[in-house]
């Protein structure tokens, strides 16, 4: 930190480095780490010798250096604007790219668990099912192996009690429906 000193000592170069950071502010990442970096590049040639407090112009290239160099690096990043995502429908009119809100299917989630909870009636086999079912897994043989391992027996017997659920939750859901 002694190191640094010198530059808030100087006035005009942390007035500095602040424009020059206002000024790039938008295409950083990180405006923090730019300042930071920039005090200390200062700070080293400052502290190299005391007649490099005069050279105002290096001091300033100094800073300029170090924005470009990050305005660099932040350019490599490939980060893209949701407006350059856009896309044209059937009738050419431009349809704006939308992100996934995780925040909006809570509903959803939660109506799937309740769901799966009126389905199951506290039995944790047919929990189980229901578990393997939600992501997707619809493959008998692998979920009657599962559920052997899982709670013993034999596999073909699980696989013949989920037939016979599945059979059941068509009925379940055909009456609600």
């Amino acid at each position: 930190m002694e190191n640094k000193t010198i530059v808030y000592e100087i006035g005009w170069i942390l007035e500095r480095i602040y424009t020059v950071s206002d000024r790039v502010r938008n295409k950083l990442t990180d405006q923090s780490l730019f300042e930071e970096r920039c005090i200390e590049r200062v700070a080293n040639y400052l502290n190299v010798c005391e007649s490099h407090r005069r050279n105002k112009r290096y001091i300033e290239r100094l800073i300029n250096e170090v924005a470009s160099a990050v305005l660099t690096r932040n350019r490599n990043e490939h980060a893209e604007i949701f407006s350059e995502l856009s896309k044209k429908d059937e009738d050419g009119e431009e349809l704006e790219f939308e992100p996934e809100d995780v925040l909006a299917d809570v509903e959803k989630e939660v109506m799937a668990k309740e769901m799966t909870a009126l389905l199951a009636q506290d039995d944790h086999r047919k929990k189980e099912i229901l578990g393997y079912w939600a992501i997707g897994n619809t493959n008998n043989a692998y979920i009657s192996r599962s559920l052997a391992r899982t709670f013993g027996g034999n596999a073909e017997s699980h696989r013949k009690a989920i037939n016979r659920f599945r059979k059941e939750c068509h009925e379940y859901l055909n009456v609600a429906i």
